[in-house]
């Protein structure tokens, strides 16, 4: 992949639109690309790594991308025009951001947009132009994989080489850098082959526990089942949850014991209930005997005893059976009884109604008889007829009222609308001064507020900075105290370590006699005979000692240096603070930046007044016109108003004298109406009352001379008599039954003494049930007991056989489980690095990158080896970091000059760099090869070449060279001064208040 253009506008810190013509700078292979710190040289690559993923290395959010300089109506746009295999492609992006509305004020949400194009050359009119390829973020991002075949961490890693990364890569633990590799080089596959494993291994454990579960749980169902006498009594041991790996097969064997010992124990139950049975049956024969002998006897002592009483109560049954004969006869007579009795009511009831009706009439017809009353009422219909003819002369009357009334109130709203209006006018020049005098002041208030702006940007600037300044300034000093402890640090551990490297030096003797053995040359020597071997003293230092030392002494100078170099940073950035803050204090600069914001709020506030007001002046003007227009109208509706209340009211007049003389002392015809028919229905309610009570006691008078003759024809002399004697049905009938029961009793007892068996039973001696039945119950629950036992102990010879089966099936399923299990788990601790058959303790991803990292050492080597003038190799090793870490990640440097190993960390600052880019270019080409081969014909090298000497870095140039002869272009971002003058391709990076912009440099005007 080449890049072409990048253009880039309101991204970073760049507020208008910067264009990087790489095809210009990658003329002569290698370019520098310099400026002030903050500038915004990274944000460069930052916007060539968001136009092809859509995101920005590292963790930033999108909404940090747009630039704090820029106008709210320019969009925040990345352009990046490249080729990759032959293609000449240009995507486009846009994130979602705040933009300012086309039209009214705020702001309004644009979403992001993406759009991917292909030139293509048009035959017809011998010109290139540019077909859409994807305008969908997602179709845009699979084009995008399938060009490049990396992923953005790695586009990332193999385009931008950052110096301090790899610095830290080259010293990293093996833990840390494979958690580097693996991203890269995307190992995950193989941990979750190592999960899989792991999980597959739990999982066939878990089968295990429930298969070895399934037996123990088969084995106490048998217990339960056979109960503790029988199986304390089986002399094969328990299988137990200890040993059931190793005895299931003996479960079994133990199992058919119990089932054995159940059977015999069966037998026996049933012998014992057999001879129960037999016991029972001849009880129960002789319980049946007694219990029909003490039945017969008490039959004949209740019969007698029964008879005996029912003829004590003959008396009272004869009195029963004459009230029965003389309510018989008057049986006859009850109709006619209740004809009379209702008679009689209703001839009450017309009476009563009568006596009613007669009270709702007025006094003077309260005594008159029925013909007076209808005379009366022939009159009031007459009335009645009289007023329905003046309906309408009442209703006219009303409507006139109501008109007058209304007419009255809208001569009076008319009245005070005409004043209010009146009134309001002659205010109206002050009210419309007062408008031009509110637009005069928003005006005035805007002026003020666009020249107080440019003040506030410049405050806030300032404000901030001096802020940075404070923070900074405990920044030094806490890191000012890290440096001097530090350096204290260095000091003692670098004495502590020559002191331990002289005491080892000085005991050296003893500590190689430590080593002679009988008949075994010597090291120093080569003597077989050791007369008088040298000792050490019991404190001498070992070779471990003296190396732990050492080390102490290397992590204390790296500390100290880092602290030095972030001492000079915070320094730097302090003083650029100072700059830009000036000298005056944080607390005042604050209360002015408070009071300017407080003024330029209350300028905005006013001068949005502007609007508001120029508003109302037009209001204003419309209303008023509208209100002389309405004064008009008022005054021609007064006038009709007054003309039409002169004519209603001589009508109104006419009308109120022909209706009193009618009314009689009435409000309304309907009153006087309602009076009179509530009169007449009084009259009508009356007579039918009258009417009805004269017919009641014709009929009660014929209906009581009936009875009176029956009840004499039926043997009563007085009809009381009669109607004493009438009893309910369903009394008369209960005294009947009475009386048959009586008679039916005294036949059934005399009857059952009359029997020969109950006869012969009470000449018997009395029977003893109770001892019978304590015999019997005692024989029964014997019986029941043994057929419990023998039941019990035949359901549970069968339970056991089905346990049997059960326990059969869950042994043969255990074994072949535990198998897989063995061989399972085996694979997973292989794995994961934790089998003592894996000696280097390293797990499976491990061993993959252990294979990659080989990879990369291998490709750094080429290049390292001409930066270090051939003095330098790295080595992969597969040694452990400690006596319990995992091995397979660790890197060596091989010093070529020694013959010796270091540790990567004894590199010095401009040792560390070289071997660090070496490290990121190998990393590079592996990354790109596992990729696909993807060709990257850019490159960027972030920093570090501050750290090299002349000589040092004229290999590095020339290494770099070597990447541009294979037509690779070549990005160098540094601060080194040096280097402006050794590449004379430049591109700079200038920052301002107004926003960062970028320059390129031709080689004849660099210096």
């Amino acid at each position: 992949m080449r890049l072409h253009t990048l253009t880039l506008q309101a991204f970073g810190p760049f507020r208008t639109r910067q264009s990087v013509d790489f095809d210009t700078l990658s003329q002569g292979g290698l370019f520098l690309l310099h400026g002030a710190t903050g500038a915004g040289k990274s944000t460069i690559f930052d916007a060539v790594c968001y136009a092809l993923y859509g995101n920005v290395p590292g963790d930033r959010h999108q909404t940090a991308l747009r630039s704090h300089h820029a106008e709210p109506a320019t969009i925040t746009q990345v352009e990046l025009e490249f080729s990759m295999s032959g293609r000449r492609l240009r995507i486009v992006r846009t994130p979602q951001q705040e933009r300012a509305r086309r039209s009214g004020n705020g702001t309004t949400q644009a979403q992001a947009k993406t759009s991917l194009e292909e030139r293509h050359g048009d035959g017809s009119l011998g010109q290139e132009v540019w077909k859409p390829i994807a305008a969908a973020h997602q179709e845009v991002a699979r084009e995008i994989d399938a060009l490049l075949g990396m992923n953005r961490e790695q586009f990332c890693q193999v385009v931008l080489l950052p110096q301090g990364d790899f610095a830290r890569f080259l010293r990293a633990k093996a833990e840390d850098r494979a958690t580097v590799l693996g991203r890269l080089f995307g190992t995950h596959r193989f941990r979750n082959v190592a999960r899989w494993l792991t999980d597959h291994a739990k999982d066939t454990g878990q089968r295990c526990d429930d298969a070895r579960r399934a037996v123990l749980r088969e084995v106490d169902r048998i217990q339960q089942t056979a109960g503790t006498p029988i199986t304390d009594a089986v002399e094969e041991t328990t299988p137990s949850e200890d040993s059931i790996d190793t005895t299931h097969h003996a479960a079994l064997t133990w199992a058919k014991a119990v089932h054995a010992r159940a059977a015999e124990v069966h037998r026996t139950d049933a012998a014992t209930l057999k001879a129960a049975r037999t016991e029972h049956n001849t009880r129960e024969n002789r319980a049946a005997q007694v219990r029909t002998l003490a039945e017969r006897q008490l039959r004949h002592r209740t019969a007698t005893e029964a008879l005996a009483a029912l003829r004590t109560q003959a008396p009272t049954f004869e009195a029963l059976r004459a009230t029965v004969e003389r309510g018989r006869r008057a049986e006859q007579v009850r109709p006619l009884l209740h004809t009379f009795d209702e008679a009689e009511r209703d001839h009450q009831e017309a009476y009563l109604a009568e006596t009613q009706a007669r009270t709702q009439l007025p006094d003077t017809y309260s005594e008159d008889t029925d013909g007076d009353l209808a005379a009366v009422e022939n009159r009031l219909k007459n009335d009645l007829g009289r007023l329905d003819a003046l309906r309408d002369d009442e209703q006219s009357s009303g409507e006139l009222a109501a008109s007058l009334s209304k007419l009255a109130a809208d001569l009076d709203q008319a009245q005070a609308d005409h004043d209010e209006i009146n009134h309001w006018l002659n205010q109206a020049d002050t009210r419309r001064t007062e408008c031009t005098a509110r637009i005069d002041a928003a005006h005035l208030a805007q002026t003020r507020a666009d020249q107080l702006a440019t003040t506030l940007t410049t405050l806030e600037q300032q404000l901030a900075a001096a802020r940075r300044r404070d923070l900074l300034a405990a920044d030094i000093t806490e890191a000012q105290n890290r440096v001097d402890e530090l350096k204290k640090t260095v000091i003692h551990t670098a004495a502590h370590a020559r002191q331990i490297r002289d005491r080892r030096i000085d005991g050296m003797a003893g500590e190689l006699a430590s080593r002679l053995r009988p008949e075994e040359p010597c090291l120093v020597c080569g003597s077989l005979v050791h007369p008088r071997p040298a000792t050490a003293a019991a404190d001498h230092p070992s070779r471990e000692d003296e190396a732990l030392a050492e080390e102490a002494y290397q992590q204390a100078d790296q500390a100290c240096k880092e602290a030095e170099q972030n001492l000079v940073r915070l320094t730097a950035e302090a003083a650029s603070a100072r700059t830009l803050a000036g000298e005056e204090a944080t607390a005042d600069l604050q209360q002015r930046h408070h009071d300017a914001q407080q003024t330029h709020k209350d300028l905005l506030h006013a001068a949005a007044d502007a609007v508001t007001a120029h508003q109302d002046l037009l209001a204003f003007d419309e209303t008023r016109e509208a209100r002389v227009r309405e004064l008009a109208a008022l005054d021609r509706r007064i006038g009709d108003y007054r003309g039409r209340q002169e004519t209603q009211s001589a009508q109104q007049e006419t009308l109120t004298l022909r209706l009193a003389g009618a009314l009689d002392g009435f409000p309304t015809v309907a009153a006087r109406s309602t009076a009179l028919t509530a009169e007449a229905e009084a009259i009508a309610r009356a007579r039918t009352a009258i009417q009805r009570a004269a017919v009641a006691a014709l009929q009660m008078e014929r209906a009581g001379q009936v009875a009176t003759a029956e009840s004499a024809a039926a043997g009563f002399e007085k009809l009381a008599d009669a109607r004493l004697a009438v009893l309910p049905d369903a009394e008369l009938v209960a005294m009947q039954g009475r009386l048959d029961a009586w008679n039916a009793d005294q036949a059934k007892h005399a009857a059952a003494l009359e029997d020969p068996d109950l006869a012969e039973a009470a000449l018997t001696e009395p029977a003893d049930l109770q001892a019978a039945e304590k015999a019997l119950a005692a024989a029964a629950a014997q019986s029941e007991a043994a057929a419990i036992a023998e039941s019990t102990g035949r359901d549970r010879c069968e339970a056991l056989l089905g346990h049997i089966d059960d326990l059969t099936h869950a042994v043969g399923r255990l074994a072949p489980l535990l198998e897989d299990h063995q061989v399972a788990r085996h694979l997973a601790d292989l794995a994961a690095g934790t089998s003592g058959d894996n000696q280097y303790r390293m797990h499976l991803e491990a061993y993959v990158l252990a294979a990659r990292l080989e990879e990369v050492a291998k490709a750094a080597n080429t290049r390292l080896e001409r930066m270090s003038s051939g003095r330098y190799v790295l080595s992969h090793t597969d040694a452990r970091t400690s006596s319990r870490g995992r091995s397979g990640l660790g890197l060596e440097i091989l010093d070529l000059w020694t013959g010796q190993t270091r540790d990567t960390g004894t590199l010095s600052g401009g040792e560390s760099f070289f071997a660090s880019l070496a490290l990121a270019l190998g990393l590079a080409d592996v990354v790109a090869q596992e990729a696909g081969g993807s060709r990257l014909d850019t490159l960027f090298i972030d920093e570090g070449f501050g750290s090299l000497d002349d000589d040092t870095l004229e290999e590095v140039l020339e290494v770099l060279d070597d990447l541009r002869s294979y037509s690779r272009a070549v990005g160098v971002v540094s601060h080194v001064a040096d280097l402006r003058r050794r590449i004379p391709t430049q591109m700079q990076v200038r920052k301002s208040q107004d926003g960062s912009t970028v320059t390129a440099m031709a080689p004849a005007l660099a210096y």
